[in-house]
């Protein structure tokens, strides 16, 4: 338990160190959130922090007025629902049962609920006219391969499977 805690800390320090070095602050009318641009180094936008969340964005985030919309949407629903806190607890729990395969299962299929139920409050605030071009920008946004359980950011990843289902 003590190395999977050590190997949890460590990686969010890391990710923590990384964004802290990259970022630049992005002033954005109608977000609640502190907004930060990051060039390099993030594969797609994400919510970090948990007493007080940033929303990170990439280059690729501001492509367009619509795209960022649809991303700090996303991103607002993450901090709403209180994402950063359940995936401290998810780590928590990977931490405690790192031996139980069956835990792995239940933490990425609480990843992946998490992540749909994001997407479902994303549209409901955006409005039902704008399901199909979210889902254009999402698609754009995601980032390919997986994003390890043991981060605690909120990132846009997955696989094609997934993303078909989002």
């Amino acid at each position: 338990m003590a190395m999977m805690a050590c190997w949890v800390v460590g990686t969010n320090l890391r990710f923590w160190q990384m964004l802290k070095k990259r970022r630049k602050p992005l002033p954005v009318e109608g977000c609640r959130y502190r907004v930060f641009l990051v060039e390099e180094g993030l594969a797609s936008p994400c919510l970090f922090g948990l007493w007080r969340p940033a929303v990170y964005l990439t280059p690729a985030a501001l492509a367009s007025q619509a795209s960022l919309g649809h991303v700090l949407a996303h991103e607002e629903t993450h901090a709403r629902h209180l994402d950063p806190l359940w995936s401290l607890l998810r780590c928590l729990c990977l931490v405690v049962y790192w031996f139980d395969p069956l835990a792995w299962w239940a933490a990425a299929l609480s990843r992946q609920d998490c992540e749909l139920a994001c997407d479902e409050g994303a549209i409901r605030a955006l409005g039902e006219g704008e399901r199909i071009p979210y889902g254009r920008t999402l698609v754009g946004m995601i980032a390919a391969g997986r994003t390890p359980l043991l981060q605690t950011a909120t990132t846009m990843s997955g696989g094609k499977r997934r993303v078909k289902e989002r």
